[in-house]
């Protein structure tokens, strides 16, 4: 919106609007002061306020109209009060009916492919179940007429379907004719048609096959083929590395890599032409080719990375020259990958990425790099460097996308940004591994905390410092201090001042240990040093991450002795208790320090105590539930996020104490019980009030089934079936109470039929009993039928998945075996068939409907 310029910085306000202090009638010359309580009326603020009191003055005008209005409109209807009801007029358009909760979700075009969808899945897997279970009952030309007549068939379909405008039935036979195709390719080569070698015969039938199906959708403007074409694509170039005796995960990497490059090539030359810019490309083609190709690529890049991984770090059998052969192997698969990532990461690339998924491929361009080179120069260097030799490029790397962000926004270059992130990655992982090699000797004075936590002595040891694990570490330094001296702001710069210090708190922390300081002298030093790091250094994250260092190596020292350890976990208590109310440097991170350290105390006083080891737990466990009345008294105290970090850190304490008793099934009852009691209580609370009564009712559920299972209680209809029929019962009532609000039937109805079904469809797969598959598949029959008929999307998908897997388990065979009547494939084909009919009747009654419909419309 364009507002008016406002008036000369000296400019009063109109005489007319008057004095806006006192209210007192001003000169129409336009004085500088008011004539009556000398307010000034001149200069950029004076002018402001002449502006709102215009405002003021057309709204209050607006005001006194529509009030005018208002009257006249109300006297018209009270003086037809008392006049007889008039019939309505009918609306001049349709009015739309409002949709409430106890309407159909589904669409009856989502009801029809559903239909299809399942009705060319069973039909697929009955002629699965036909080549390669009844194919020995026919003769050669038996056996190829069949199929070859059912391909034809299926694939003249929808010429007809076409034509009789029912495009989705056509789809579906033509996705059932692709599946054909690769059927007749089976049975050519069990014909013996093929040639020995199995891998080439199969690149050359998806090569074939993958072509044919493209042109064939493409000719007939279906998209399944086409689709299903693309996605055999995947195949033809892997098989043939296989055929040629390449099969290795190199020459799979290498293969993959080579398919990803060559779609991204033709994607951008067929895609970008058909796009134009008056009529793009739909977005779901986009992303669905972009979806593939990106997970072609991650297997690919898996592929290579651990090539990579295992020849630079020594994991693969091949020594010396042979490890470098192969590191330079994962070149090629790496390098296509990075050059593919760098293409997408442009910005003129066609896929139309946002900034975040160009970064994103900024930084797999910037990763496959670092793979490429460090697999190689850990390979050259000897055993036990290997984060050295991929922390060597990974500093490069950052060096090179510091420098070209030197002076420039963050945002403003995709590719640098996102190279830079990766070697921050990467740093970080190898400073790890490093880590990992040096806790041998830091941990050294609590190598035997079990011992003194028994009663028994520790006994002292001796520690080490690897030399490539100490360059490791000097290597991240050096690219934090490039990162920061090349002028950084912001995130980058941040984060190396954060691993700057907590090396340096590292290094100060091993002191101690290397002049050969008895335990409790070092743990006394590290103490002190967290302590006054906390409470008086300056507020910055990199000294932070320095003080959490110390504090953290303190308690590792504090095990080997029983009063250091409630000595330093009660300091730390205090300490963190003190920054919280004191509000540095972050309240919420402190709180949930504070109520660790509780908790430790608690089990650290328990042990000394002499209690058992589930009382331990217990201790821990009443900690973490006294945080939530702490949490709820916070909470009405301040509007801070200390009540929810307290709150939150009390049910992870809670949820790690009955992970810990798993072992001991009768006190985990008890506790799974104290806990779900807890929570109804926490549910009480007004914002806890959706959420906490159904984890209270979730673990005494829990709790009651673990008796079960303590009982020898093993069917699992025992634990769903009851449960399943309550949900549902309590869905439906809840849908018809709030059918207003547009509950969908996930909610309502998922959680009953999920319990019911998933767990008899699990012991389908683990038991061969006839009953449950039979009853099972006859009740998501009825489930996926009640579905369509009433247009609910939950029972729907969930009662046509269990069909759908009870008929691969084969359930019409099983039963017709039973039986012994007929083939196990017919029951299959027959509700197929079935499905697919009844598809093509809600095709052509939509057809018909919408027919009547533009009749009417003429007619009207």
């Amino acid at each position: 919106m364009i507002s008016s310029a406002p008036p000369p910085p000296h400019q009063p306000p109109a005489a007319s609007l008057g004095c806006p202090d006192c209210g007192d009638g001003l000169p129409p010359t336009g004085p500088a002061r008011c004539p009556a309580c000398r307010l000034p009326l001149s200069g950029p603020v004076a002018a402001r306020l002449w502006q709102v009191e215009k405002g003021l003055d057309a709204v209050e005008k607006r005001r006194v109209t529509l009030l005018r209005l208002r009257e006249e409109l109300l006297a018209e209807l009270r003086a037809l009060r008392d006049l007889p009801d008039a019939p309505s007029p009918a609306p001049a358009w349709p009015q739309p009916v409002p949709r409430t909760g106890a309407t159909g979700e589904v669409s009856g075009r989502s009801a029809q492919t559903a239909l299809l969808v399942l009705g060319g899945v069973l039909v697929s897997i009955a002629a699965l179940v036909f080549t390669v279970v009844s194919w020995g009952r026919m003769g050669v030309a038996g056996r190829a007429a069949v199929l070859f007549c059912l391909t034809a068939a299926a694939l003249a379909a929808p010429l007809v379907l076409r034509w009789r405008r029912l495009f989705a039935t056509a789809e579906t036979f033509a996705g059932i004719g692709v599946a054909l195709l690769l059927l007749d390719g089976f049975s050519l080569e069990y014909l013996g048609l093929g040639t020995s070698n199995v891998a080439g015969y199969w690149a050359g039938v998806t090569a074939v096959v993958s072509v044919g199906s493209t042109v064939y959708g493409w000719g007939l403007r279906i998209g399944v083929p086409v689709f299903a074409g693309y996605l055999l694509a995947r195949l033809p170039l892997l098989l043939a590395v296989h055929a040629a005796g390449f099969g290795s995960l190199t020459g799979s990497a290498a293969a993959m890599a080579a398919t990803v490059a060559l779609d991204y090539a033709i994607g951008r030359l067929a895609l970008g032409r058909l796009a134009r810019p008056d009529r793009p490309l739909p977005k779901g083609v986009v992303n669905l080719y972009g979806a593939f190709g990106l997970a072609w690529a991650l297997l690919a890049g898996a592929f290579a990375l651990k090539v990579s991984l295992d020849s630079g770090l020594g994991l693969s059998p091949v020594e010396g020259d042979d490890r470098v052969g192969a590191s330079l192997g994962a070149w090629l698969p790496l390098g296509l990958l990075a050059l593919v990532a760098l293409a997408v990461s442009r910005p003129d690339g066609f896929l139309g990425l946002g900034l975040t998924g160009r970064r994103i491929a900024a930084q797999a361009a910037g990763a496959a790099a670092v793979a490429a080179g460090g697999g190689t120069l850990a390979a050259l260097l000897p055993g036990g460097w290997g984060a050295v030799g991929f922390a060597v490029p990974a500093v490069l790397l950052a060096v090179a996308g510091a420098a070209r962000l030197r002076r420039r926004p963050l945002d403003g270059r995709v590719i640098p940004v996102g190279l830079l992130t990766v070697a921050g990655a990467v740093l970080l992982v190898t400073s790890a591994a490093s880590l990992a090699q040096l806790f041998p000797g830091v941990v050294e004075p609590a190598a035997h905390w079990q011992a003194a936590w028994e009663g028994t002595r520790a006994v002292q040891g001796s520690q080490s410092t690897p030399a490539a694990a100490l360059t490791a570490l000097w290597l991240l330094v050096a690219a934090g201090v490039a990162v920061r001296l090349l002028g950084l702001r912001g995130s980058a710069t941040a984060g190396a001042e954060a691993a700057l210090s907590a090396v340096a708190s590292f290094a100060l922390a091993l002191l101690p240990v290397a002049f050969g300081l008895s335990p409790v002298m070092a743990v006394g030093f590290v103490t002190a040093l967290a302590l006054v790091g906390g409470w008086f250094l300056p507020v910055r994250p990199a000294l932070i991450a320095g003080v959490i260092l110390s504090g953290t190596l303190a308690l590792l020292w504090a095990l080997a002795d029983r009063p250091s350890t409630i000595v330093v976990l009660a300091l730390a208590a205090g300490l963190a208790v003190a920054l919280t109310v004191r509000g540095r440097p972050a309240p919420a991170v402190t709180a949930v320090l504070a109520v660790a350290a509780l908790g430790g105390e608690a089990a650290a006083v328990a042990v000394t105590t002499g209690l058992e080891r589930p009382d331990h737990l217990l201790a821990v466990l009443a900690v973490a539930l006294a945080t939530a009345p702490v949490a709820a008294r916070l909470a009405a105290r301040t509007d801070s996020a200390v009540p929810a970090a307290v709150e939150f850190a009390g049910y992870g304490m809670a949820a790690l104490v009955l992970l810990l008793s798993a072992d001991v099934p009768g006190r985990l009852c008890f506790e799974l019980a104290v806990t779900g009691a807890a929570a109804l209580g926490v549910g009480l609370r007004a914002d806890r009030r959706r959420s906490a009564p159904a984890v209270g009712v979730a673990l005494l559920i829990a709790a009651s089934w673990l008796w079960l299972a303590l009982a020898d209680v093993h069917a699992p209809e025992a634990y769903s079936l009851s449960l399943a029929v309550a949900a549902l019962v309590f869905g439906h009532l809840r849908r018809g109470r709030f059918a207003e609000e547009g509950l969908g039937s996930w909610p309502v109805y998922g959680p009953g039929l999920a319990v019911g079904l998933l767990p008899s469809l699990w012991a389908l797969f683990l038991d061969g009993y006839w009953l449950r598959p039979l009853l099972l598949g006859v009740a998501a029959l009825v489930v996926t039928v009640l579905g369509v008929r009433l247009r609910l999307q939950c029972p729907l998908v969930l009662g046509g998945g269990v069909l759908v897997l009870v008929a691969g388990h084969e359930l019409a065979p099983t039963v017709v075996q039973v039986l012994g009547l007929l083939p196990r494939w017919v029951p299959l084909a027959a509700a197929g068939v079935l499905l697919l009919a009844l598809g093509a009747t809600y095709e052509q009654r939509l057809r018909d409907a919408r027919r009547l419909h533009g009749a009417l419309r003429r007619l009207g």
